[in-house]
């Protein structure tokens, strides 16, 4: 009787550990369960042994718990064997689930029949011609659960994809998230879960987007303009390309002229990047850039029937908006401290000379160490400037509104730029360039002078402004014969 309740003691043991393991990730994952129950039924013929009514029952017991004890010794060593030391070596599954169960489950019809005719008098020989009928019988009705077994493990020993990719059957497209017995679930960008049968997947075609690497081509079409150059166009393009961080740099994306349609030239833009599942999220963010840089570079997307019925209309309209917008730049032109120097008339040419740049939420006007000779006045929207700092962590610097400016110290002097600037949503930039200011400055020999100073008590009000100069620190003379030396004054 002590015996039982150390079998007791087990079974209770065990079962504790199974729900600690269930809370505790750290904890691992035991098969415990065939040794809870072979030790239960084994306390059940220790309490029960001795009455008499109970002897034929306790014998099939007996039986019954050392085939249970031999399935949960086999389970024991597999799952230690396959699951923990290989898993540790390789950091991976080397056998995948649905051959592990179909192995599993053959050891344990070989123990059934083995402990059967070592422990009991059970003619094997009936039971297993009893045995063969019965598979026919249910083979013949089963046929298409079977199918999809050995389909399933066909898929699981060739490998034609693994968890984690992403394929697309028929109509269907997702990442495999599970293959069992009877199907194969892959989940769609819609989040539908999809059961495809492994017998139906097994002789049919599929394409597989995650082999034989996560590398993959995308491409975009789009018709521009006949008035602008080809090679002009993929500098535009590539550069927006060169600007998303999740496009690949090499391969090298690859921007091919298709054919000259009947309004437009047809370009077919060709890039790289490692993760099939976001490509219709990329390509948005691509064509969302395109769309401000086209804008920038003027370069047109074509719609012959408007421009043909409504040209007159639109001529009018631009003409009045750039009036109105003219006026608007030389108010803003009055408040820049370094415009200060600049007479009405000066503020005026300029007006007429400077352009307006468009950046969609994101993306980099300037960046940090590049050439630079223009400065640039926020009509709308807003930028951030960020600086490299340690360990390459960008630092936020400031941030600029409508009104603010930056970028002066390039346009006066052609300074490489210090700092990264990047707009935080949907701008529009006034561009004051070299060759818009030159006219200025030389038509005036002391306004460089002027302008000099003003930078300099500029500096002196913000000192974190990231366009301060460490070579310059405060010298005005230092900085006057930097701006006429680069304008040539």
């Amino acid at each position: 009787m002590d015996f039982s309740w150390v079998t007791l003691f087990c079974a209770v043991v065990m079962i504790l550990y199974s729900i600690a393991a269930k809370k505790a990730e750290n904890l691992p994952k035991i098969p415990f369960t065939l040794f809870i129950t072979f030790f239960l039924l084994r306390f059940s013929i220790q309490i029960l042994e001795g009455y008499e009514w109970s002897n034929g029952w306790i014998r099939y017991a007996g039986i019954t718990a050392d085939i249970i004890l031999s399935w949960a010794v086999a389970r024991f060593v597999f799952w230690f064997l396959i699951e923990v030391l290989a898993r540790f070596r390789t950091k991976q599954d080397i056998i995948p689930k649905i051959t592990r169960d179909f192995l599993l489950f053959l050891t344990f019809a070989i123990l059934f029949f083995v402990v059967l005719r070592v422990r009991s008098d059970i003619n094997l020989a009936s039971l297993l011609t009893t045995s063969a009928l019965l598979t026919v019988v249910i083979g013949l009705a089963a046929q298409a659960t079977l199918s999809n077994l050995f389909s399933g493990l066909i898929i699981q020993a060739e490998r034609p994809f693994s968890i984690g990719d992403w394929i697309r059957f028929e109509e269907y497209e997702g990442t495999v998230i599970g293959i069992s017995w009877k199907s194969t679930q892959i989940l769609t960008r819609e989040r539908i879960l999809v059961y495809i049968p492994n017998s139906v997947l097994a002789s049919s075609t599929f394409s597989n987007y995650s082999r034989p690497n996560r590398k993959k081509i995308a491409s975009l079409m789009i018709g521009l303009d006949y008035s602008v150059p080809p090679n002009k166009v993929r500098k535009v393009i590539t550069q927006v390309l060169e600007q998303n961080s999740k496009v690949l740099n090499q391969p090298k994306a690859n921007i091919r002229l298709i054919q000259f349609s009947d309004f437009s030239i047809q370009y077919e833009i060709r890039f790289w990047h490692n993760n099939y599942s976001f490509e219709p999220q990329l390509k948005s963010e691509i064509n969302n850039q395109l769309w401000y840089a086209l804008r920038r570079n003027h370069i047109r997307i074509p719609y012959p029937v408007r421009d043909i019925q409504h040209a007159h209309i639109e001529r009018e309209f631009n003409k009045e908006n750039q009036n109105a917008m003219k006026e608007e730049i030389q108010k803003m032109f009055e408040s820049i401290p370094i415009l200060s120097p600049l007479s009405d008339a000066d503020r005026a040419d300029l007006t007429k000379k400077v352009y307006i740049e468009t950046y969609g939420e994101g993306e980099f006007v300037v960046q940090e160490g590049e050439e630079g000779d223009s400065m640039y006045i926020v009509l709308s929207g807003s930028c951030e400037a960020t600086r490299s700092g340690h360990r390459q962590q960008a630092m936020i610097l400031s941030r600029f509104n409508k009104g603010e400016f930056f970028g002066e110290i390039s346009l006066l002097t052609g300074e490489k730029r210090s700092a990264t600037i990047q707009a935080t949503e949907d701008t529009s930039l006034i561009v004051v360039d070299k060759n818009a200011f030159s006219t200025v400055i030389n038509s005036n020999t002391v306004i460089s002078e002027q302008i000099g100073k003003a930078v300099i008590e500029r500096q002196k009000k913000d000192a974190m402004n990231f366009e301060e100069s460490v070579e310059m620190g405060t010298d005005s003379q230092k900085l006057i014969q930097k701006i006429k030396l680069f304008f040539g004054v």
